[in-house]
């Protein structure tokens, strides 16, 4: 009788999470661990060759221990590409793409997210405790009826726990690597005529200015 209502008190608890989810009490935040900021970052830079530039941004990319999620080229010759590179050295590539050429834009976000992850945390260890007390009772399961419904409820626990495992490796994933958009423009050189132009411009203007 005392196993029965361990069991029905269990359920209950299993049931009460909405979506399939576990309802947990979530521990306060420690108020000394380290803040995670995921960083997101642009920048534009003109250089005489896209392509070339692109290559030097795609191998220091991989040498500095990120990796490359997107690179593409476009008939005026823009070269676009889209990073992930450790967060602590965001600012020093962004600083050697610069180099490159002459840099027209640059903008870097930041999102904390440590409240999230310590939310996902204290529900996957709530999760997890509650699928292994199921596991005990299952072992000592005494009916077919009990048996299945037990294999029910953690297969369903399971589920959770991989998709919180899962979220909690990706925001791990985004705190360490940054997203890194790199647009380069080839740089807009001047026909003899345009050259040519631009000195009769400058010409006719001393006429009328004289100073």
């Amino acid at each position: 009788m005392a196993r029965s209502s361990t069991l029905l008190l269990l359920l209950l608890t299993v049931g009460c999470g909405s979506h399939g989810t576990v309802t947990a009490s979530l521990a306060p935040a420690n108020s000394t661990m380290d803040r995670m900021t995921v960083r997101t970052a642009e920048q534009q830079v003109v250089v005489d060759s896209p392509l070339v530039a692109g290559r030097q941004v795609e191998r220091m990319i991989h040498e500095t221990g990120g990796y490359l999620e997107q690179s593409s080229g476009s008939k005026d010759g823009k070269v676009r590409i889209l990073g992930r590179v450790p967060a602590a050295q965001l600012d020093s590539i962004m600083d050697v793409v610069a180099g490159l050429g002459s840099e027209k834009r640059r903008s870097t976000n930041g999102k904390d997210v440590t409240d999230q992850y310590s939310d996902l945390e204290a529900r996957l260890k709530s999760t997890i405790a509650l699928r292994d007390r199921l596991q005990q009772l299952l072992a000592r399961a005494a009916t077919l009826d009990e048996i299945l419904t037990l294999e029910r409820q953690i297969a369903r626990l399971q589920t959770d726990i991989d998709g919180l495992q899962s979220h909690i490796d990706r925001l791990k994933t985004q705190t360490t690597l940054a997203s890194l958009s790199v647009s380069l423009d080839r740089k807009r050189v001047l026909g003899p005529l345009a050259v040519v132009g631009n000195g009769f411009v400058w010409a006719v203007s001393k006429l009328f200015v004289i100073r």
